[in-house]
């Protein structure tokens, strides 16, 4: 045989796992392999790319000039809504400063004001969602080695 086709690694799509992003306070992350995640974040791809093709962006004909005066929002807003939707599921350690020390329930869009202050919330996310993804490779790997 010249060429085997092997079956494509399975995917954890549905897995979670609580991380400490500060002491005291964790979030619950999803897998990136999720169906919903998976397909928002291709359709927040095909919308920044529609308009960088409206833009001519990367032509020599862009010009900032041609852009209109009109707010979009940026790809990062974009990005970290679509975590506090699909990727971040829950928290625990978390408050508001109206209320200090009573337990803020979990919505997108607290997690988005709290991504927007604390950053890293924001990519330990993205790397535990991924992680959790490949979780099933790597077991696979781990059974294989095993036998």
């Amino acid at each position: 045989m010249a060429f085997t086709i092997a079956k494509k690694p399975e995917l954890d799509i549905n897995g979670q796992r609580w991380v400490e992003f500060a002491p005291g306070a964790e979030i619950l992350v999803g897998s990136i392999a999720n169906p919903l995640y998976k397909s928002h974040q291709a359709l927040i791809n095909r919308h920044l790319s529609a308009i960088n093709q409206q833009a001519r962006v990367g032509t020599a004909e862009f010009s900032l000039d041609d852009i209109p005066d009109v707010g979009l929002e940026t790809d990062d807003d974009l990005f970290i809504e679509l975590a506090a939707k699909h990727l971040i599921k829950d928290w625990k350690g978390v408050d508001v400063e109206e209320k200090p020390g009573e337990a803020a329930p979990y919505s997108p869009e607290l997690c988005v004001e709290l991504i927007k202050q604390m950053s890293s919330v924001y990519f330990l996310a993205l790397r535990t969602g991924a992680d959790i993804a490949r979780r099933i490779e790597e077991k696979a790997a781990t059974t294989a080695e095993k036998q």
